[in-house]
């Protein structure tokens, strides 16, 4: 029903009974709860976007950059560089922080990156702090220019360095004959034994396999069997048989190549692991089940009990 303007001041305005009814549940309705609608399927994705992308500029505030670890729930190491299982360093602050990552190493410990170097299978290092010999991953050594190089092949540090330790100074060249060795470690003089210990080396991450010979897993005396053979030599199948046919050594003696044997019980009889010494401390092993071969090193905790050199 419609209003008729009478002339009457604000007539015009005055509804009747019924639109005033209609005017007033038109009111009621404006005061509802408005239902809420429901962000469309791609609004939510963005939105979910925008979370990660938040929470990702979040952890770069805090993070200690790509390929490198705090070290902040774990003890810290005993030195810069290589342990068994990743390399050591410490940031602009001075807090430990590893990689497993050698070029991210060499970067942040200031070495520069590696490069090729004018013989195959070589590499160049810009910075001090690295020393003759082997290192856990390769050998190092200095040219004729007095520029450190490395590489993964003995007959060529043997050739380059002819074999002997490094002067006092740091400075390379060849020694007598009669020496052998470096701060890393004595490096075995027969050719055989480093065959050994480089076959040893290349089935790092290889699963411990029970009573395995190769190739795809090995249990402690198998790979030590495996290694020797490429070597030329023949050793028993079983660590404390092998132990027996090597020559006992003590700990001062020891030099890359020789085996590492523990017993349980201390006796000869009762050896049920062997590894094989690296130097520095550091030997290469299948462990136990449910590891993969790997190097480790030597500690108070687990000692070896006994020493041969095969």
């Amino acid at each position: 029903m419609t209003t008729v303007n009478t002339g009457a001041p604000g007539a015009a305005d005055e509804p009747t009974g019924q639109h005033a009814a209609a005017t007033a549940d038109q009111r009621a309705a404006d005061v509802r709860p408005v239902r809420p609608v429901r962000p469309s399927r791609a609004a939510r994705v963005r939105r979910g976007i925008g979370m990660v992308a938040v929470i990702v500029a979040g952890a770069g505030v805090i993070g200690v950059g790509p390929g490198v670890s705090p070290a902040a729930a774990e003890s810290a190491p005993a030195h810069a560089g290589w342990d068994g299982s990743r390399y050591w360093f410490k940031n602009s602050k001075g807090q430990w922080r590893w990689t497993t990552h050698y070029d991210v190493y060499v970067a942040r410990t200031g070495g520069g990156s590696s490069s090729a170097a004018k013989s195959p299978s070589t590499g160049a290092k810009s910075s001090g702090g690295i020393k003759q010999g082997w290192d856990g991953s390769r050998y190092w050594f200095k040219n004729s220019k007095g520029e450190w190089r490395w590489t993964t092949h003995y007959d060529v540090y043997v050739a380059r360095t002819g074999g002997g330790s490094p002067s006092p100074s740091g400075s390379s060249g060849s020694s007598s004959s009669g020496s052998s060795g470096s701060a890393a470690g004595a490096v075995a003089g027969d050719q055989g034994i480093e065959s050994a210990v480089q076959f040893a080396l290349s089935q790092l991450g290889k699963p411990f396999r029970t009573a395995g010979n190769g190739p795809d897993g090995y249990d402690c005396s198998g790979l030590v069997q495996q290694a020797f053979r490429r070597g030329g030599v023949n050793l028993p199948r079983v660590a404390n048989d092998q132990y027996a046919a090597t020559t006992p050594i003590s700990a001062g003696q020891l030099r890359r190549g020789d085996l590492l044997f523990w017993s349980p019980n201390g006796t000869k009889r009762g050896i049920q692991h062997v590894a094989i010494y690296l130097g520095n401390n550091q030997y290469v092993e299948a462990a136990r089940p449910g590891t993969l071969i790997r190097i480790s090193g030597i500690s108070s905790g687990y000692y070896p009990s006994y020493m041969g050199r095969p």
